[in-house]
């Protein structure tokens, strides 16, 4: 035999001993089992995808889910001198960038930080660590996981014993032993997931019926005037362009420039550019066919595959269509909504990371099965809101393999969709 021939199957076979090598030390190193790995995951996530994003408030008459209820919520009557020194800590997505934005508008000087869903903890100690505290602290569109209750309740007694005034708006559904524990420490404190963006209670609570501060929520609810469309088209398609190659640092720079609504640099002008062509790629691509499936209770979904580059030809050989790997823009679901009219539909991010979204009629609410702990023996992890939450499913490294040569969607994949098929 050629020795090339051994040369390419020795190759082969190293490269497959690696692989298994470097998931069998993956599963060494997990010290929670599954379940670790998938909070790591989530706890990394900064996926537009993830949000909601750029949508409006709760319907009217809609049932409030409150751990506890508030009533109304009023405007507070806060200083906005120059001399305080704030400090924001709001999330990567839409809604915490707007958020941020108005807060930054709020307080000029205030000092921006971004975290995670799940970083919460560690900014928290970090802050409470630093001898150079702020006079108030902002945190928005960020919530206290159980698991971090305690860690969260020691940053938050250091902070208030310090002197630090802590105002937290969050939309997010809360426990009431959370709730409770943060409201000892916090100078004011709205966690109310009836709103749909934590932006909208900042808008109430902290900026009030400002002008410039209206034109932002008018930009995040996609509800601007005539005159605003240009304006807002650039600030949206930034926040896409940043957002498609997420870094804590260029989103904190981007929350200081909406807030102070600076020029657009040459930089933001070609990020703009990209996007806008970008748009039009997944405009096109939202509007085409995709698998289409119906719940035993007679609900339609989509399931839309977005995970690689790869390319598709007609039978003729010639080239149909052409897809790159890259974050596509937020406004893909709104896309395939308009032209699809699914009850709820799945992005197939990667092929153990999925993003299940609500459709046009609220008939489906993630909350139907965020006590889906697992499929078929594997763990499984949901987290985010009523209408839209990151899916992360455990993935064997059969299927990883079998990816390689077959674009086919996994079958943990499949198991999920079977599952809600069964379920709703």
């Amino acid at each position: 035999m050629d020795p090339h021939i051994y040369f390419i199957i020795g190759g082969v076979a190293f490269i497959l001993f690696l692989l298994i090598a470097l998931d069998l030390t993956r599963l060494i190193r997990k010290k929670a089992g599954d379940w670790q790995e998938l909070v790591s995951e989530e706890d990394s996530e900064t996926d537009p995808l993830m949000e909601v994003g750029n949508v409006s408030g709760a319907e009217p008459g809609e049932e409030a889910e409150r751990p506890k209820v508030r009533g109304e919520i009023s405007k507070l009557d806060l200083p906005r001198a120059a001399e305080i020194f704030d400090h924001i800590l709001t999330h990567t997505d839409w809604d915490g960038i707007i958020s941020g934005a108005l807060l930054k508008h709020f307080s000029p000087l205030a000092k921006v930080e971004v975290t995670s869903a799940r970083g919460v903890p560690f900014a928290l100690r970090s802050l409470a660590k630093n001898p150079d505290k702020p006079h108030r602290l902002f945190i928005t569109d960020v919530g206290i996981a159980s698991e971090s209750l305690a860690d969260i309740e020691d940053a938050l007694i250091e902070l208030q014993k310090s002197g630090v005034k802590i105002y937290w708006y969050d939309h997010h559904p809360w426990s009431n032993l959370s709730i409770d524990t943060a409201e000892r420490d916090c100078a004011d404190l709205i966690v109310d997931p009836k709103f749909r963006n934590a932006a909208d209670i900042v808008f109430k609570r902290i900026t009030g019926d400002e002008p410039y501060a209206a034109q932002l929520m008018r930009l995040l609810n996609n509800r601007l005037e005539p005159e605003e469309e240009a304006w807002g088209r650039n600030w949206r398609l930034l926040i896409l362009a940043t957002q498609s190659a997420p870094s804590f640092g260029d989103i904190i720079d981007l929350i200081a420039k909406i807030a102070a609504d600076r020029a657009l640099s040459v930089a933001d002008k070609f990020k703009i550019k990209r996007m806008a062509e970008e748009e039009i790629v997944y405009n096109q691509f939202a509007e085409g066919k995709h698998r289409e499936e119906v719940t035993q209770s007679g609900m339609k979904f989509l399931v839309v595959d977005l995970r690689v580059f790869r390319e598709e030809y007609d039978a003729s050989g010639q080239l149909k269509r052409k897809f790159a790997r890259h974050n596509p823009p937020a406004s893909i679901g709104y896309d395939i909504v308009k032209y699809h009219h699914p009850d709820f539909y799945i992005m197939v991010l990667k092929n153990g990371r999925l993003s299940i979204r609500g459709g046009t009629e609220r008939r489906f609410k993630v909350d139907a099965i965020k006590g889906l702990k697992s499929i078929k023996g594997k763990p499984c992890r949901i987290s985010g809101h009523s209408y839209a939450a990151g899916v992360y499913l455990t993935v064997s490294l059969a299927s990883k393999l079998k990816y390689i040569f077959n674009w086919a969607l996994p079958q943990e994949v499949e198991d999920f969709i079977e599952e809600l098929k069964t379920r709703l």
